[in-house]
């Protein structure tokens, strides 16, 4: 054998020899580092057995920002050792709604909040404006305008895309400053959520550089400041409330606040609307963190407990849990060894095209069934409070 067909002879075996050597091992799946809180389970029967037509007089849209279908399961396998059953999983009602905003299959948090908020697609990055910069007036306004008690809260700055989207008008969301301004004078009753810096002065500490003290405004439009869910028992329903929070880090505050302003925009004889944020599933998406990704759909899941008690409690409340976007590319599987200790992964740090579940429960749920866009959640909210989105 001459050297070159030597080479080639050794070059085949070590071929052969590679092709069968054992795998090398995959990388291993993240799982938890902590155990989380969770809600107590729902009885899904029960839930089944109340009617889902007619029509409500109070609506509660709970938004889990990033929470796709992959953190739910992993959020469950945690919490209860099995898919399917969080609280807002038994809902009686399941749709899907699909994401992409005028200009992009995947969208961003303020195309998708517009969406949300004024049944319209819009570009990424706008606020409350169609794509040829025309503002489009959200469920929350027209549901003010029409006389009925409306709440923002979110666990994410207050000017942030997807709280904007019902109250501001922009066509970047990047104007914090402008959308402080226009949730100062959105007229609601209830807004509560976190960073305070836009909507003050820079010689207060805050990031304005007109010098408008808006806290200051919304004081003289007599709202009342609060902090904690307590403080707002003792204020009198008719007057509208104000409040920074930059420490969500309880699963259940929100779930705390929720309950509490549900009592109070109830008061309102016409009814409400209620839009309610939770943002730790898209930090946790952002982050491939497993911790806070779990705690996020846990801490939007105490928060469909206490509006679901809330409806139980007040049939004529109807109560829809969805997402703006999928974050994360997350896929989750049970650890047969330890099932407090799921399985995740991630396969991105942004935002994915994925369609989002929609859960419904109470008087008009059956209207969210099936597949559907974003827009037309809106769509039917403003249907039932009998105005139309395009309005004036």
């Amino acid at each position: 054998m001459n050297g070159l067909m030597r080479f080639f002879f050794v070059a085949v075996l070590c071929s052969v020899a590679a092709s069968l050597r054992p795998a090398a091992a995959a990388e291993p799946l993240q799982t938890l580092r902590k155990d989380h809180p969770a809600a107590a389970p729902v009885d899904a029967a029960k839930l089944a057995a109340i009617p889902r037509g007619g029509v409500p007089r109070n609506i509660i849209l709970i938004i889990g920002d990033g929470m796709g279908q992959g953190a739910i399961n992993f959020a469950s396998l945690h919490a209860h050792g099995a898919p399917g059953r969080l609280s807002f999983e038994q809902f009686p009602v399941r749709g899907l709604a699909r994401t992409a905003s005028a200009d992009r299959r995947v969208t961003d948090s303020a195309a998708a909040g517009t969406a949300l908020a004024c049944g319209r697609k819009t570009c990424n990055g706008m606020v409350g404006m169609t794509p040829d910069r025309k503002r489009c007036r959200s469920v929350a306004e027209l549901a003010r305008a029409t006389g009925r008690a409306v709440g923002v809260m979110t666990s994410d700055q207050l000017t942030g895309a997807t709280p904007a989207a019902f109250l501001a008008h922009v066509p970047s969301r990047k104007m914090t400053q402008e959308i402080a301004a226009d949730i100062t004078s959105s007229g609601v009753q209830a807004l509560i959520g976190a960073g305070a810096r836009p909507f003050l002065p820079e010689k207060a500490g805050g990031s304005r550089r007109d010098e408008r003290d808006l806290i200051a405004e919304l004081r003289a439009a007599g709202y009342m400041q609060v902090a904690v869910p307590e403080a707002l028992r003792g204020i009198p329903a008719d007057r509208p409330v104000f409040g920074f929070v930059d420490d969500w880090s309880d699963p259940e505050l929100l779930a705390e606040f929720t309950a509490v302003l549900c009592d109070r925009l109830n008061a309102d004889p016409e009814g409400f609307f209620l839009m309610v944020e939770g943002c730790d599933p898209d930090r946790g998406g952002h982050a491939n963190d497993p911790d806070r990704t779990a705690h996020g759909v846990l801490s939007v899941d105490f928060l469909a407990r206490a509006a679901l008690d809330f409806a139980l409690a007040h049939p004529d409340t109807l109560v829809v849990v969805t997402a703006d976007h999928e974050t994360g590319g997350i896929a989750a599987a049970p650890n047969r060894e330890n099932p407090r200790r799921p399985f995740l992964s991630y396969s991105s740090l942004g935002h994915t095209g994925t369609a989002v579940d929609v859960f419904a429960f109470g008087p008009g749920a059956d209207r969210f069934s099936g597949v559907m866009e974003n827009t037309d959640i809106p769509a039917v909210f403003a249907e039932f409070f009998r105005f139309r989105l395009d309005q004036p």
